[in-house]
């Protein structure tokens, strides 16, 4: 699958599109395919590096819209 990841917080060049491994889907969970996503304030400020107990590698982009 395609995702947007960031390695280290910076600027938006820190963006990465690429093709990452489809999550197993767990018991409770569904899979949906994205058909768009946003990157909202939380994110940008996660992408900047203002938050703390953030890890990266990360992949952004929470709010979405999918289908089957």
């Amino acid at each position: 699958m395609k995702a947007v990841v960031i390695y280290n917080p910076g600027d938006s060049e820190q963006l990465k599109y690429q093709d990452v491994e489809t999550p197993v889907v767990k018991e409770g969970w569904s899979l949906v395919k994205i058909k768009g996503f946003g990157i909202n304030r939380s994110e940008i400020f996660t992408r900047q590096g203002f938050s703390p107990s953030v890890q990266f590698p990360r992949i952004l982009g929470i709010e979405c819209v999918g289908g089957d």
